[in-house]
């Protein structure tokens, strides 16, 4: 089928009702509907505030569109006092109809005239409806579900419960346990027809495929095909969204591999560990020179990816984390004295590298020197994560260190890639523990097709367009499979 070009705002035009998808969406009050649609239109609409009954009308938006068909997401008034509305619903004979024949003044029972709102456009406007809930809470302390639950069922439309404030990105088993949590609690509700977690603040466009195929289970047929069509249209920005920020990283990392310092080679004397303050001199300014263009190229990056991403905000500069905690920078190395260690160095320094590499040493105040009992020992066992030279004789970061690159490259992108807009401008936090596990694992698994990378500009002087199809496809492999990992039933 051929793909029309997604658009994201809506033009002077009014799609046949056979094409356009409506989505209502509702929840009880101050439940955060808003911000997960801020969060799904990238754009801020309505108000936001930590307050019940903000929202005190119907307001619609396109969520997407192609040239005839649309899909329109309708933010509606929270639920009020679910209970206290029950009760009197019940009394008639037809509550619905009773219900939105009232004209309650907003100013003085605004959860009821909220509710009457909502319930109006459900019944009127919504081809599905979209039911937020705070999954925060466990279900059974939600004590106003039933009662909501039972004025849905008089309106007959088909519902998707939307698992909202659920914390920070989780890992698939904790995800799915919290899923069949809520599946089982809206089990006795035949009209609800799936529960799928879509956290505003949390949520990865993987997420947003998946809600998707949800959403398309439940159309009507009269609005299969034209549904069918949205759903491709969302997906492939989606997809290209994900290979324009793969690219950003790939040129950030091509940039890491081609950069480089000139320092003079050492002498002999110097070599074996004599007189070197001179060349330590030198060498710790180009680890300088080379850390401030690392972080200046991800302080870029990030930025482009926050842009990317429709999201707002800048990032931080970073250069002090970087050279000091991430990449454990140490303060005099020399690469050459590793050729002279080597081959009597022995088990004991293979040993002490691979504890290193695991991350249970750190450079810093030559605290091994003493370990190893001679400061020629430190050189080489700090070797591996510091600078060496290229075939155009330059400094360049060791291909460790260029892995290093690619992990916080990944993990950037994935803090990036699951800020939802309603979440507001863009901000740094700490990574899920599981991310960092996945990433790594990932990177193990692609390290030769990296170290090929890293080889091809460093040690081949290969020209730079060459170096970066290396770059790129290898990490739009390890895009791949980290979203594959952690989002396995996607």
């Amino acid at each position: 089928m051929m793909q029309r070009s997604p658009k994201m705002s809506a033009p002077n035009r009014v799609a046949s009702v056979a094409n356009m998808v409506t989505l209502s969406l509702i929840s009880h009050t101050n439940a955060g509907k808003t911000t997960l649609a801020r969060t799904l239109l990238r754009r801020d609409v309505g108000e936001v505030q930590d307050a019940p009954h903000v929202t005190l009308f119907n307001e619609s938006h396109t969520l997407i569109e192609t040239s005839e068909e649309t899909l329109r997401l309708w933010d509606t008034p929270g639920f009020g006092d679910s209970t206290r509305l029950l009760k009197r619903l019940q009394r008639e004979k037809n509550p619905v109809l009773w219900f939105l024949s009232q004209a309650w003044d907003r100013f003085t029972d605004r959860p009821l005239w909220c509710s009457q709102q909502a319930l109006k456009n459900v019944r009127d406007d919504a081809d599905i409806v979209l039911y937020l809930v705070n999954a925060g809470e466990p279900p059974e302390v939600a004590g106003y579900i039933p009662a909501e639950m039972e004025i849905l069922s008089w309106v007959g439309k088909p519902v998707l419960v939307l698992l909202n404030q659920t914390g920070p990105p989780h890992s698939p088993t904790i995800e799915q346990a919290e899923v069949e949590l809520w599946t089982e609690h809206f089990r006795p509700y035949d009209f609800v027809k799936g529960v799928i977690s879509l956290d505003a603040f949390a949520r990865c466009w993987v997420q947003e495929d998946r809600f998707m195929e949800a959403l398309e289970a439940l159309v009507e047929p009269a609005k299969k095909l034209a549904f069918e069509t949205l759903r491709m249209a969302w997906h492939q920005r989606n997809v290209q969204t994900f290979e324009g920020a793969m690219k950003l990283l790939a040129e950030q990392l091509t940039a890491a591999v081609l950069d480089g310092a000139d320092v003079r080679d050492e002498t002999l004397m110097e070599r074996v560990g004599i007189r070197r303050a001179e060349i330590n001199r030198e060498y710790n300014e180009a680890r300088q020179k080379l850390a401030v263009q690392m972080a200046e190229r991800a302080e870029h990056a990030t930025n482009a990816l926050i842009r990317l991403h429709d999201l707002e905000g800048l990032a931080s500069r970073t250069e002090g984390r970087f050279s000091a905690e991430q990449f454990h920078t140490p303060e005099k190395v020399s690469e050459s004295v590793w050729s002279i260690l080597g081959s009597f160095a022995g088990g004991a320094m293979g040993g002490l590298i691979a504890d290193l590499k695991s991350g249970g040493m750190t450079f810093g105040g030559g605290a091994l020197l003493g370990g190893l009992g001679a400061g020629l020992g430190a050189y080489a066992l700090i070797r591996s994560y510091n600078l060496v030279r290229g075939s155009d004789d330059r400094l360049h970061w060791s291909s460790e260190h260029f892995r290093e690159q690619t992990r916080l490259a990944m993990l950037c992108y994935l803090a990036v890639a699951h800020f939802g807009r309603g979440r507001g401008s863009w901000q740094e936090s700490e990574q899920p523990q599981h991310w960092r596990v996945v990433v790594d694992e990932v990177l193990e698994r692609y390290a030769d097709d990296l170290d090929r990378a890293w080889t091809s500009g460093v040690k081949k002087k290969a020209m730079p367009d060459v170096v970066f199809r290396s770059v790129s496809t290898v990490v739009m492999k390890c895009g791949r499979a980290v979203l594959d990992r952690l989002y396995p039933s996607a």
